[in-house]
């Protein structure tokens, strides 16, 4: 496939996301607004985005993922527009694309483990074919087996684990965070930033958006930047590596 082809993993740091000229309008008063934004993000990097404790990021991520599109500007995913009609190819895109959501994020009326499923069965990917991804992030987080009961029966904290492992599965080459440490103690920082060194050392470009400062993202072995939003534009924090890079 010729978009497969303009993502060459063997290149040096082949570029996953870039925003150009983005300017995105709320649907709803705490939602992230944008104004003409430039933003760029490589195979493996982790790019932090800290945003006020009362902003909505949902809007931005589906952005991202091309569900839905900026008042203006161009959002590009491997290098290939989300504009047009190749329905095609816009679904073996999102394929590619783990998502932690900041608010819903289950089917009710299935159950957890079919939920955590449900999105590589609907790329077509066999259940069989990503046992083994299932069982190693099950074993990272400490997890015996999925959780088969429906979401309203199953704890926050738990259900927040099964979202990292829904996200992580197969070989995404973005993962968007969106607050994902919520409704967890604080134990599980390091055990996630552990699981986040490794998607970014798989090649796993990670876009992380959250209101806490008070996250050892230095913690992270990889390249690292840090945003923060500043009305509708995006300023710098600081830039550099995590971990043992610096």
């Amino acid at each position: 496939m010729s978009l497969y082809k303009a993502f060459d993993a063997k290149s040096e740091n082949p570029l996953v996301l870039q925003l150009q000229g983005v300017t995105l309008r709320p649907d709803f008063e705490s939602g992230l607004e944008l104004q003409e934004v430039d933003l760029e993000l490589n195979a493996g990097e982790l790019l932090t985005i800290q945003v006020d404790a009362a902003t909505r990021t949902r809007s931005f991520a589906s952005m991202i993922q091309g569900i839905l599109h900026p008042e203006s500007g161009i959002v590009r995913f491997l290098q290939q527009d989300w504009q047009g009609s190749d329905y095609q190819r816009h679904f073996w895109q999102r394929s590619l694309i783990g998502r932690v959501f900041e608010g819903q994020a289950w089917i009710e009326n299935l159950n957890v483990d079919e939920n955590v499923t449900l999105a590589a069965r609907h790329h077509g990917v066999q259940v069989s074919d990503i046992t083994s991804s299932i069982q190693h992030w099950c074993n990272q987080f400490g997890v015996d087996k999925l959780a088969t009961r429906r979401p309203a029966f199953v704890a926050p904290a738990t259900l927040q684990i099964h979202q990292w492992i829904r996200a992580f599965l197969g070989n995404p080459k973005l993962v968007i965070l969106e607050t994902p440490l919520q409704y967890l103690a604080k134990k599980w920082v390091k055990v996630f930033l552990a699981a986040v060194s490794e998607l970014l050392n798989r090649g796993t470009a990670v876009l992380w958006l959250d209101s806490r400062t008070d996250l050892p993202f230095c913690d992270v072995v990889g390249p690292c930047r840090h945003l923060r939003v500043d009305g509708a534009k995006l300023k710098t924090i600081n830039a550099g590596h995590g971990g043992d890079n610096e």
